[in-house]
């Protein structure tokens, strides 16, 4: 069966080997991000989050208006901060609770709409959802703020199956140069663990993937008998 994903922030690193990965299997793939990586089948929409409510409100409502409906939608972001508390201006603040939290609950919100074919839910976090560091004091919170939102959606029976994994770092220009990457997941694998993990019968999953050595560990899980 022919699905449409939606992947947010779907243009580069990990995000995009999803789509291409997915396309590749037949569905139909839409990504969103600020730069167009002009990719046969698959369709780009630009889409930038600011600190600005209203303006993301505007943004997200006019691409949502362009979809029937969407099978299942991704979402994470490659935006990162490494600071003490005190050294973060405000607007960065804002913009990072608008990116991790305020916008992802208006995409569901806004995209559960399809009685006869319930939305799927797909969170990526990292290991920042687990793990406390004294430079992530916001990023941290945001990352364990998405994983308990997929955890709460999994309760909803309206909602289709929703995933929520937590990878170790990976291997893409989201880090410094002066950060060692060398052991650090390949995105490629991290890909398709994400798609083999999503696809088992669940209506609810958290998975860690961790490296040293590589591998997938499913933390909790709940099926439609249990939840």
């Amino acid at each position: 069966m022919v699905k449409t994903f939606l992947i947010i922030w779907g243009t580069s690193w990990l995000w995009l080997s999803l789509a291409r990965k997915y396309s590749a299997l037949g569905h139909t793939v839409h990504i969103t991000g600020r730069d167009n990586p002009n990719i046969a089948n698959l369709v780009y929409h630009h889409l930038d989050v600011t600190e600005d409510s209203q303006e993301n409100v505007r943004n997200i409502e006019e691409l949502i208006s362009s979809f029937e409906w969407v099978n299942t939608l991704i979402y994470s972001a490659g935006y990162y901060q490494e600071w003490h508390i005190d050294n973060i201006d405000d607007s960065e603040i804002k913009k990072m609770l608008e990116i991790w939290l305020y916008v992802p609950i208006l995409f569901v919100k806004k995209l559960k709409k399809n009685p006869l074919n319930p939305l799927k839910v797909i969170l990526i976090t990292s290991s920042s959802q687990y793990t406390a560091r004294e430079y992530e004091p916001i990023y941290t919170t945001v990352k364990a703020w998405l994983g308990m939102f997929g955890k709460s959606l999994g309760l909803d029976m309206d909602i289709g199956k929703v995933c929520v994994f937590a990878p170790s770092g990976m291997k893409t220009p989201f880090w410094s140069e002066e950060k060692n990457t060398s052991e650090y997941l390949d995105p490629d694998w991290v890909a398709d663990k994400i798609i083999e993990y999503s696809w088992w019968n669940f209506k609810y999953r958290y998975a860690q993937i961790l490296r040293n050595p590589n591998s997938v560990k499913i933390i909790e899980e709940t099926t439609l008998n249990n939840t």
